[in-house]
């Protein structure tokens, strides 16, 4: 069978009318979406505007077969490692239209499905629940419908004795023709009750991810060979490198922070730096964590002088720039963004763990702008930080004036424009106020210029003699230390720099109650949002894979045990034939404003799984090698997938430690308003081919400090 495109309307069949025991399925698979309702707060499921998403070209060398076959617009739903792309349309919400099927030889589905194809269920059972579309939805969105349920289908299927998906599927959506078609998946086994941790298959899977992402590194088939892309791709690679605790990928780990050993950062530097700021430290603390490579001292030692300064007035506040960048290059600040601030917060909490430097002013105020953006029932970042005007009269918010002063060698930053004025407006003498003036439809008074020149802060510009004001008054309250926990009852919809906060606040400062009030609370936010999870503004990758990490600190077991259920189902949906994961249409912000699509909607979506799998293994502090027993919480018998018609069922799991039982409500801070298997060893695993070899390291990489510590380190947690 030759593949074919497959655009158009949906199907013009209506829905089969569902019987008792489809409606009994249709309860259990709603049981996995439990977390969604709790979290009271509107997210983003499938958001349809002017052909989007199907419309959007992937840049994805993997999927090259089906961009070519479908120039323009190739971005379909990935249903699990079928080798099927799919779209599901707002007038049939609770069916799956076939739109290609790839025709290499590791494809499942070729000569067995066709494009126009309707799926109407599988292993016997019609789909019952219908996706919702658009965004904000009440009560939430994400992959909910048939994509939620094919995917407990892939996950029983993959469990069974046989391997065999059974669809059941309409050809060409002509109902009356209806038929099922087995696909033959690999015999993986289903994920541990107890997922990510204590589980077989997680394992197995990691390896394969972190496979995928070594293989690419190599690759030279869209990017040069021997990189990754982009700077979250880089991190967030790395970081599940390292997490997944093998030594296999120990040389493209040394070669790469062999390269971090000799950096510089400069303040001064062009290009949105502040990002890879955050994630260049987050990389470095972590590895220097697991080796205590010196090496890298330096190279912390000097970013940690730098994250001030890339602040306007060392206030925590970032944009893409560098102030004194956006200064020099008289280039217009583009809004300020929270989860820069987070991440140069992660950073200096690696830092602090280790006993290396950082800025403790600069750390205190991030946490100030997260106490900010704080509220009873969540901690809410709508992309920017929140501030504390609320508590405060207008007469006392935050602004800011340019003056010129009479004479320009005075006031000066002694670095040149972009930098704080170290002695203030002490001595500047006298001055005009170039801006704000009463022509101005902004204007208002300026008489805190002088009133308050004891605590404004004070940037030199680049035209002499003018300097920046900011207001820093010091009758602005602030939004106090928390004095016990939060009850957590809302979610968000930028969860990146929530998931931050998590981590930042948790690790390293158990001396803290308000600083671990804080950070539990921004944990509870995002486990609550599952399927909020790839909503966020710009990068869909960045939200999940910050927002996995910070949820893992959640301390209600069952509340966990929902979300991990949850978001096992993007894992089972978005394995891809052929390796690795695909980015997937869902959760998305406005149309055409993810960067994912080109930046490598394959190894961004890889790394994000396989962080979530590493959660499994500890190594890394941001996924739990700071915590003596983390919360597991267990599926309930209702939520495991059953066995599928025509299947003998698997034996039941030997004996496990119990989990944790749930927190009375009284005790946690959240409100709340499948039989394990091992992997089949009868198939092998899906294998890339060989990484072909590196140049050689370096006299000062010669002797890998990770041959000898990755592999094992912290096995024992009291270490």
């Amino acid at each position: 069978m030759m593949a074919h495109t497959g655009r158009g309307r949906g199907p013009r069949e209506t829905a089969p009318r569902t019987t008792p025991r489809d409606r009994h399925w249709g309860r259990v698979v709603c049981l996995a979406c439990l977390v969604l309702a709790m979290g009271g707060r509107k997210a983003t499921a499938i958001f349809e505007k002017d052909g989007y998403p199907w419309n959007v070209d992937l840049r994805s060398y993997h999927d090259k077969e089906l961009k070519d076959a479908l120039p323009g617009g190739n971005w379909l739903l990935n249903l699990g490692p079928t080798g099927i792309r799919a779209r599901i349309y707002p007038e049939r919400p609770n069916l799956l239209v076939v739109k290609y099927v790839f025709q290499d030889s590791l494809s499942p589905a070729k000569g067995k499905v066709n494009i126009d194809d309707i799926i109407v269920g599988a292993n016997g059972r019609k789909f019952t629940t219908a996706h919702r579309f658009g965004r904000r939805l009440r009560g939430g969105g994400g992959w909910d419908g048939p994509m939620m349920e094919i995917a407990y289908h892939i996950e029983d299927s993959q469990g069974s004795p046989d391997g065999l998906l059974r669809l059941i599927v309409w050809p060409k959506g002509n109902q009356s023709q209806e038929k099922e078609v087995g696909i033959p998946l690999r015999k993986v086994g289903r994920f541990a009750p107890t997922f990510p941790y204590d589980c077989p298959r997680s394992k197995k899977m990691l390896i394969e991810l972190c496979d995928f992402l070594a293989a690419d590194y190599m690759s030279a088939e869209w990017k040069k060979p021997g990189a990754f892309s982009g700077p979250h791709g880089k991190a967030h690679a790395l970081l599940a490198m390292m997490g997944s605790g093998s030594p296999k990928y120990n040389d493209i780990i040394m070669r790469e922070m062999g390269g971090y050993a000799g950096k510089r950062y400069n303040p001064e530097g062009g290009g949105f730096q502040c990002w890879s700021w955050g994630f260049d430290g987050i990389v470095l603390g972590e590895y220097y964590l697991l080796t205590k490579d010196a090496r890298v001292v330096p190279t912390i030692q000097n970013l940690a002088a730098a994250m001030p300064e890339g602040s306007q007035g060392h206030n925590g506040i970032y944009t893409h720039r560098s102030y004194p960048a956006i200064v020099r290059s008289g280039k217009k600040p583009y809004a300020s963004i929270a989860a820069i601030s987070g991440l140069q917060m992660v950073a200096m909490t690696l830092f602090k763990k280790a006993g290396l430097p950082y800025d403790k002013d600069l750390y205190q105020r991030i946490h100030q702008h997260y106490l900010n953006s704080t509220s009873l029932t969540s901690v809410d970042i709508a992309y920017a930080f929140g501030n504390a005007d609320k508590l405060n009269p207008p007469a006392t918010h935050p602004t800011h004036a340019v003056i010129k002063l009479k004479d320009p060698s005075k006031g000066l930053s002694g670095r040149g424009p972009g930098y704080m004025c170290p002695t203030g407006m002490k001595g500047i003498g006298a001055y005009d106020i170039v801006w704000p003036t009463q022509a101005d439809p902004r204007w208002k008074p300026t008489d805190w210029i002088a009133a308050e020149a004891d605590t404004n802060v004070i940037t030199e510009l680049a035209e002499p003699g003018v300097r920046q004001v900011n207001r820093v008054s010091p009758l602005y309250r602030q939004v106090p230390e928390p004095t016990q926990p939060f009850r957590t009852s809302r979610t968000g919809g930028h969860l990146a720099p929530v998931g931050m906060g998590a981590v930042a606040h948790l690790i390293g400062n158990e001396d803290k109650p308000s600083w671990q009030y804080l950070g539990r609370h921004a944990a509870n936010t995002c486990v609550l949002g599952p399927g909020n999870a790839f909503d966020g503004h710009a990068a869909s990758n960045l939200h999940a894979f910050w927002s996995i990490v910070g949820a893992a600190r959640c301390d209600n077991p069952a509340v966990l045990r929902a979300y991990f259920d949850y978001m096992k189902t993007f894992l089972i949906l978005s394995e891809t034939h052929n390796g690795g994961l695909i980015l997937q249409p869902w959760g998305r912000d406005r149309a055409n404003c993810n960067s994912d699509v080109g930046y490598g909607p394959r190894t961004l979506t890889t790394a994000t799984g396989a962080i979530l799998l590493a959660l499994g293994e500890r190594r890394l502090q941001i996924t739990g090698a700071d915590l003596r027993s983390p919360v597991k919480g267990k599926t309930p018998p209702s939520r495991v997938a059953k066995s599928k018609k025509g299947s003998e069922p698997e034996p039941d799991p030997a004996p496990e430690t119990p989990a944790p039982e749930p927190m009375a409500p009284d005790v946690s801070t959240v409100v709340m308003t499948s039989s394990s298997a091992e992997p089949a060893d009868d198939e092998p695993p899906f294998t890339l081919p060989e990484l072909p070899p590196l140049p050689p390291p370096s006299v000062e990489e010669a002797g890998s400090l990770l041959e000898s510590v990755i592999g094992d380190f912290r096995d024992n947690p009291d270490e």
